[in-house]
Formats: structure tokens, sequence, C-alpha cells
């Protein structure tokens, strides 16, 4: 789906692997549950639309593409470390997907099941110039 902040459905948990997919996690720790960790990313990605900028030097070539972004969430930390683990193929469009997302993550309350846990989640963001964003 093109609605801006990547598909919000996924994000199950996964033992002890790196997350290999989109919406994918891993948990070190038992207890992470998958039906939080798809809530989570359904409020992260509603909440990303709202943070989410098209790069003027991006529209204005006309560059489109996805960033994967991985959340890395590690007690004792309160916000998870963001990194990029798949390009959109231009650098002006992956920072803006981290920025996005790093506001995104400030102000989406994580729920009480996760916290406190180790677990990997990836969002994707994508610039389309059809959708206007």
């Amino acid at each position: 789906p093109r609605a801006g902040a990547g598909n919000s459905t996924g994000g199950l948990p996964q033992a002890a692997a790196p997350a290999a997919s989109s919406g994918a996690a891993s948990a070190r720790r038992d207890g992470v549950g998958a039906d939080e960790v798809r809530q989570y990313r359904f409020a992260l990605g509603i909440s990303a639309r709202r943070f989410k900028r098209y790069p003027p030097l991006a529209r204005e070539r006309g560059w489109e593409g996805t960033a994967e972004v991985a959340l890395d969430f590690r007690y004792p930390n309160a916000e998870p470390v963001l990194s990029l683990t798949a390009s959109s193929g231009k650098k002006v469009l992956d920072e803006q997907a981290l920025e996005t997302l790093r506001q995104a993550v400030r102000r989406t309350d994580l729920p009480v099941g996760l916290r406190g846990r180790d677990f990997r989640m990836l969002q994707e963001i994508t610039f389309c110039l059809e959708d206007g964003e």
C-alpha cells in the first residue's frame, strides 16, 4: 500500500533472528506479543503520515522510492535506535524517512506489553509523487 508510512499490519515477532522482511520483529526476551506489535505498527504508521514531508529537491526532480527503517528497542532505552535497512535509492528520501519515524516514535505511545522488551521492527516509508505526499 502506498498510503505513506508503509504497511502497518505486519510485525510478527520472530525468535532471535534479525528481521528479514518488512513488518517483521525479532524478540530477545519472551513475551513480545504479535498483537501488541501490530497495534504499535499501526499507530506508528498513522503518526508517521502526519510528519512525512516530501523533500522539495526530490519532488522537483521526480524522485520516488521506499526506504525501510529498522527500529531497535533495547531495554532500558526510552526510544528505539533507528537505522536504514534498505535505501530508497536517494539519500534525501532516506534521511526524510528516518526523520519522519523519529518524530512519529516520540508521539506514539508504546503499548504497555512492549515496554521493557528487546525487539526489532521494520517500517517502510514510501515516497510516491502520485500520492501527492
